[in-house]
């Protein structure tokens, strides 16, 4: 029997396949080497496991390694859209701001999972530490972003900072200083927002012993 929630899942999956696929099909698959195309990717597979194993296993309410798994990639997405709409977004115009696609992979898949992960999700299921060990995903694509700014060099489609996706990690124009500035801000808030999530979520959601 098919959940209420698996519905709720497989259509933040489908969301987000087709935020991804628009973003393909229009700019090519050079759109990949965006974290917020990554991030989305990693949301809806995640989503297709989350469903498969729920059908085959039963819930999954009561697998604290799975939830707490499921509470970094919420994090992940969750800095997708914390960025883009408070450092991207003032930048871009009307014309890119208002289409499916931005809406769908900045905005409508992660505000859905992270109301999926608030509400759904038991409460006091991460450890203390877990913010720290979500905070390596983003860190870990900022040292990809420089390292293919500066080496390989592939294409960034529609980035103006090309071969750099975003303009806060682009050494070349900015320098070091400013990249690591922004890469410790964005680290630390990152990790402020990740212990807030933990600390509501020891609050909010069903309590399962």
């Amino acid at each position: 029997m098919i959940t209420k929630t698996q519905i709720f899942r497989s259509f933040i999956a489908l969301l987000g396949i087709i935020g991804v696929s628009i973003q393909i099909k229009q700019s090519g698959f050079g759109m990949l080497l965006y974290y917020t195309t990554l991030s989305n990717v990693l949301v809806f597979s995640f989503l297709i496991y989350l469903i498969y194993k729920e059908a085959k296993s039963g819930a999954i309410k009561t697998d604290p390694k799975l939830l707490r798994l499921k509470g970094g990639i919420t994090m992940a997405i969750m800095i997708t859209f914390l960025v883009y709409h408070f450092l991207l977004a003032p930048r871009v115009k009307a014309h890119d701001y208002y289409t499916l696609r931005n809406f769908l992979v900045h905005y409508i898949v992660p505000l859905s999972l992270m109301v999926d992960t608030l509400i759904l999700d038991r409460q006091r299921i991460y450890r203390w530490f877990d913010p720290i060990t979500w905070t390596s995903l983003p860190l870990i694509y900022f040292a990809f972003a420089l390292f293919n700014g500066l080496v390989l060099k592939w294409t960034i489609p529609g980035s103006a900072d090309n071969p750099f996706p975003y303009f806060f990690i682009n050494i070349n124009k900015y320098g070091v200083g400013y990249v690591a500035v922004n890469t410790i801000g964005i680290a630390i808030a990152y990790l402020a927002v990740g212990y807030l999530f933990l600390f509501i979520k020891r609050y909010v959601g069903p309590h399962i012993k």
